[in-house]
């Protein structure tokens, strides 16, 4: 019965991972950008309550007046933390995810009840279940945060490769960037943070500002080095076209080290499925019964 409750747990969290780690937030088209900034304040409103998630429209509204009711203390979150993740900081504060929690670890609890009160001898899972539940929203943020950041890297050799080719044909940088935002065909991670940096560029920021700001809201290291880079050799006056190219060289370097990295990685992870499946395998089938049959020759 224990282990039907414990494989029944494991299935459980792993749907709500399954469920949670495929939500994925669009970018807006240009033409609903455009149609939104005709709209009044009213129809700003109803246009954003119609575009609202199940989050907002459930979850959010309970786990703000559960957060009021119990005067939770706020947790601490980085509001740059919140940008890498994909999440701007007016869409979560800490009281709500400090309730998130919660109610994240109550329902774990009473999941781990409900489980109890079918298969018998279930109730020690009920401690496991609701811890599971509080951590999960913390953990499902980072790993948000962590696939993001994965995607940034992947999308950044190509993005200096095509800077660089309209540089070598003696476009200037900004219409560059203007040029690839506006006509790129895939909706990508990296593409929306350059059209951010452009709109904070036209709203009066200087082009190398508007830059360096990427690298903050990313968190990403290549990335940061990458638009410090250009945005250094845009104020001094430097070779732009040379800093792309040893930008390249340098991002498609570390991202040969990534993948050697991970294939190393494989190889730690086939030792520890050797030692946590077939040593204990090994031990009890082998090792026990031949010291068995020593000590009964021996004091037999």
């Amino acid at each position: 019965m224990m282990l039907g409750a414990l494989c029944a747990a494991l299935a459980c969290f792993a749907g709500l991972q399954a469920v949670f780690g495929g939500l994925r937030l669009g970018q807006p088209s240009a033409s609903r950008v455009i149609r939104a900034t005709t709209l009044s304040p009213v129809e700003w409103r109803l246009h954003q309550r119609r575009h609202e998630g199940w989050y907002q429209r459930w979850v959010r509204p309970f786990a703000l007046l559960w957060g009021g009711r119990l005067r939770l203390r706020p947790a601490r979150i980085d509001p740059h933390y919140l940008v890498q993740a994909g999440l701007e900081p007016d869409q979560i504060d800490g009281v709500e995810f400090r309730a998130l929690r919660l109610m994240s670890g109550a329902a774990g609890g009473l999941l781990a009840a409900v489980l109890a009160i079918t298969f018998s001898g279930a109730f020690m899972l009920v401690p496991l279940f609701a811890w599971a539940g509080y951590v999960t929203p913390a953990r499902y943020l980072a790993r948000r945060r962590r696939r993001r950041q994965d995607a940034l890297q992947r999308e950044l050799p190509q993005l200096i490769s095509l800077l660089r080719a309209f540089t070598v044909a003696g476009m200037p940088l900004e219409r560059t960037l203007h040029i690839l935002s506006v006509n790129r065909q895939a909706d990508t991670l990296l593409w929306g943070e350059i059209q951010r940096a452009l709109g904070r560029y036209g709203l009066g920021l200087s082009i190398e500002q508007a830059l360096e700001e990427v690298g903050v809201r990313t968190g990403v290291d290549d990335v940061a080095m990458f638009v410090g880079a250009v945005a250094q050799s845009k104020r001094i006056g430097g070779d732009l076209d040379g800093t792309l190219r040893d930008q390249e060289l340098m991002v498609r370097l570390n991202q040969r080290n990534r993948s050697t990295a991970k294939a190393a990685a494989v190889g730690t992870k086939l030792l520890a499925v050797l030692g946590g499946i077939y040593l204990p395998e090994f031990v009890i089938l082998i090792v026990v019964p031949l010291f068995w049959g020593i000590m009964q020759r021996a004091f037999g």
